[in-house]
């Protein structure tokens, strides 16, 4: 996989990560009170689906184009409510810059707060850590109610935890350059973070690609001694079949109550529509996956 998103902007990884992202920003603001929510690698803030790039790997054929054509052949009557929220938001997003937008992870927390909270409910940050895409990061949302940062996560999430508002969410969506490695450095900055915020929900976004490092990062992630440890994935290639991203991650540290009931009707509502047809069959519990990482 190429590290620079603008390739993979739209794909099913995205789809899935953004829902599942509305879906937790929906349970916080239910509340009522103020919270805190930072994503530690903004990347760009806005893409466009007609770039040079996503028209090279053609990802978002899979991911935002399904889902849409989907939704234009059979409705909306059996979506969860997070998925009507993002296909709504979406077509906010395309009135207000243009039809092959694409939003990050920043953009659709920003629109939560800026029109689906009360101004003084959400408190919103990102960081990103390399020069062109922080300037581009700043110039696209600088709008948009969300402190902007050029930062790296390894140093500024210690650094910002617990936040005032003692409530909040920890984005991680990192490059995965090299998995085993990255998945360690994540494992301690997730522990260290915690133990500052302990009861902050830290979400952890990763690719489905190396079942080994994978499988090594929930067996590193039980020895820290966190507890409400949440795996949610969707899996759209079984692990033997060689594919660029075989499926999608997101671990989540003290997802709300409930949350992992919604998680699973969001996963297993997109993994058939998402499903490609160039993989092999498979059943709804193997492509939609909640279950939590407990000790043994």
């Amino acid at each position: 996989m190429n590290y620079k998103h603008a390739y993979h902007a739209g794909n099913f990884a995205d789809v899935a990560k953004h829902i599942l992202l509305l879906q937790l920003l929906a349970q916080f603001s239910a509340k009522g009170k103020p919270f805190y929510v930072l994503d530690a690698y903004g990347g760009r803030g806005l893409y466009s689906l007609a770039s040079t790039e996503t028209q090279k790997t053609q990802e978002a054929n899979q991911g935002i184009i399904a889902l849409e054509k989907h939704v234009q052949t059979h409705g909306l009557t059996h979506a969860p409510k997070a998925v009507h929220q993002y296909l709504n938001d979406l077509e906010f997003a395309r009135n207000r810059y243009d039809e092959y937008v694409y939003p990050g992870s920043p953009w659709w927390i920003a629109h939560h707060g800026e029109h689906h909270s009360s101004e003084a409910a959400l408190r919103a940050e990102a960081f990103e850590a390399i020069a062109d895409e922080y300037d581009a990061l700043n110039y696209q949302l600088y709008q948009l109610p969300i402190g902007i940062h050029h930062r790296d996560a390894f140093e500024g999430v210690p650094a910002v935890v617990p936040p005032k508002e003692k409530r909040g969410i920890i984005l991680l969506d990192p490059p995965f350059e090299q998995e085993h490695k990255d998945f360690g450095r994540l494992v301690d900055l997730l522990a260290s973070a915690h133990k500052k915020f302990a009861t902050g929900t830290f979400v952890l976004w990763y690719p489905l690609k190396n079942s080994e490092a994978t499988e090594l990062f929930y067996k590193k992630m039980k020895r820290t001694g966190i507890k409400k440890q949440l795996i949610c994935e969707l899996n759209l290639y079984p692990n033997d079949v060689a594919v660029g991203l075989n499926g999608t991650g997101l671990f989540v540290i003290n997802p709300p109550w409930q949350f992992d009931e919604a998680a699973s009707q969001i996963l297993q509502y997109l993994a058939p529509i998402l499903h490609p047809a160039n993989s092999p069959a498979m059943s709804l519990e193997e492509m939609a996956v909640v279950k939590w990482n407990v000790g043994e």
